[in-house]
């Protein structure tokens, strides 16, 4: 492409551009697409190592973008007023139905999740998985988020608690500091942070690692605070919706997530995990109508 590109079309024409480019091309496009305020404050070999895709490669998309590079490319993102893109998004966006807005936003979240398969770090994925597989249930599994985070939380609480893990919820951060100073190597901190700045949740992991917890965060946001006290951070880098909420789209891939990390726990213990769901689903049969 010859034309100059600036700000907001960088990021209008990598989302035209990304369906025509090969698997790895096409994945550091979606990730420019969506991700402006990360990419701004990123070097080149930082997206390399989160895309697991080559200097190169990262090259050839910036200047199929209309930049001489890189450094072009993320010092003219760097311009754009993200405040006022979100409220002209809001403004734009004029309903003609409650159906459209149903399909509106089952689309958003579908695309979200389609976006998270390319973007996630499948070697990061296993890792945590293995993790959890290697679990002594004789240690402490906890888990932590604040606001909507606590929600998912709360669901893979109850979900292990299924195939008969049991794990800790903390909704007051006091206890979840408690928890975090008690901690020892062998138990495993979980922390969902969907901007990965939230102090509680930061705090916690941070004191887990430091008493030799192994510690991981779920988060939205590469190179973000929680990353950096974590032992594995799984980013799912998905774009915020402006119609439902900040981290809505997010919060859907991260419950998609646990769930997947669910399965494996409960495909890997076997008869255990049937044993156990055929007993606490016995358990509650009485409470149904």
């Amino acid at each position: 492409m010859q034309q100059t590109l600036k700000g907001r079309e960088i990021l209008l024409y990598a989302k035209t551009l990304a369906p025509t480019l090969g698997k790895k091309e096409r994945s550091i496009a979606q990730f420019i697409e969506n991700n402006p305020d990360v990419i701004s404050s990123m070097r080149i070999n930082d997206v390399s190592t989160f895309l697991k895709v080559s200097v190169a490669s990262i090259t050839k998309v910036s200047k199929k973008l209309g930049c001489h590079g890189f450094h072009e490319l993320k010092n003219s993102i760097s311009q754009i007023n993200y405040l006022e893109d979100e409220q002209l998004q809001q403004e734009v966006y004029d309903p003609e139905s409650h159906q459209e807005v149903l399909e509106r936003t089952v689309m958003n979240s579908i695309l979200a999740l389609q976006e998270s398969l390319t973007l996630i770090n499948s070697t990061v994925f296993n890792q945590v998985a293995q993790l959890l597989i290697n679990f002594d249930e004789k240690k402490k599994l906890v888990l932590v988020g604040c606001g909507g985070s606590s929600a998912l939380c709360y669901d893979f609480h109850h979900k292990l608690l299924k195939i008969g893990i049991f794990s800790n919820v903390y909704y007051d951060s006091h206890m979840q500091q408690m928890s975090a100073s008690l901690m020892q190597p062998g138990d495993i901190a979980i922390g969902i942070s969907h901007s990965g700045k939230t102090s509680d949740v930061f705090h916690m992991l941070k004191t887990a690692r430091a008493n030799g917890a192994s510690t991981v965060s779920i988060t939205n946001y590469l190179n973000s605070p929680v990353t950096v006290v974590s032992d594995h951070a799984i980013v799912s880098s998905v774009k915020n919706n402006p119609i439902t909420g900040e981290n809505a789209s997010t919060r859907i891939v991260h419950l998609n997530i646990l769930d997947a990390l669910f399965t494996i726990l409960a495909n890997e213990r076997g008869q255990k995990s049937q044993t156990n769901l055929h007993k606490t689903r016995d358990s509650v049969l009485a409470k149904r109508v």
